[in-house]
């Protein structure tokens, strides 16, 4: 015996293939806009550490720093304090953070020439320092980075402005986030 067709001309077992195709189909369309949704935030709080982390980077070897240098050849490379590079000499630490006595160490904060999407820091130490020599990615994705500083005169200078902006896009969203801060120079 065979099983009376429904009214709608379905049978139970095309019923059940139906729901079990259109079941497959929303989870497939629930994972897609999932992964959307994690790319998304990801890039997001990927952009707003960056851009903080680098921030806090900067001001805190601008905070202990003897001066701003207008110009100073670090590493072999020649830099400049403008609007968009920072060069800063520091005092020189010890492997407990003792500073050293007359010693000093370089940094060097700038867009790098090839990918100016990345900001590296360039450190020369005195041979005295415990810090690394050498470049060190401060962030990726950048967008804006600014110094101001409160004198024309930047080797005058006793507090910087720092901004930056992290920008990506990931699955045709353009995903921004800023930071900014100004220190004082407290050794100056």
């Amino acid at each position: 015996m065979r099983p009376a067709p429904s009214s709608s001309g379905f049978s139970l077992m095309e019923g059940i293939a139906v729901l079990g195709v259109m079941s497959m189909l929303l989870i497939i369309i629930a994972q897609i806009v999932s992964y959307d949704v994690y790319a998304k935030q990801t890039a997001k709080a990927d952009n707003s550490t960056s851009a903080v982390l680098a921030a806090r980077t900067i001001s805190e070897s601008a905070r202990g720093a003897m001066e701003i240098l207008a110009t100073y050849t670090i590493n072999g490379t020649v830099y400049t304090s403008s609007a968009d590079e920072l060069v800063l000499k520091v005092p020189a630490v010890d492997d407990t953070g003792n500073i050293v006595i007359d010693s000093y160490d370089y940094i060097a904060f700038y867009r790098d020439g090839t990918d100016p999407t990345k900001i590296f820091s360039d450190i020369e130490p005195d041979a005295n320092s415990y810090r690394y020599p050498g470049q060190k990615l401060v962030t990726a994705y950048n967008a804006a980075m600014v110094f101001r500083y409160d004198n024309p005169d930047i080797a005058s200078a006793t507090r910087v402005s720092i901004y930056i902006r992290n920008a990506q896009v990931v699955r045709n969203t353009n995903l921004e986030a800023e930071a900014w801060t100004s220190i004082f120079l407290r050794n100056r």
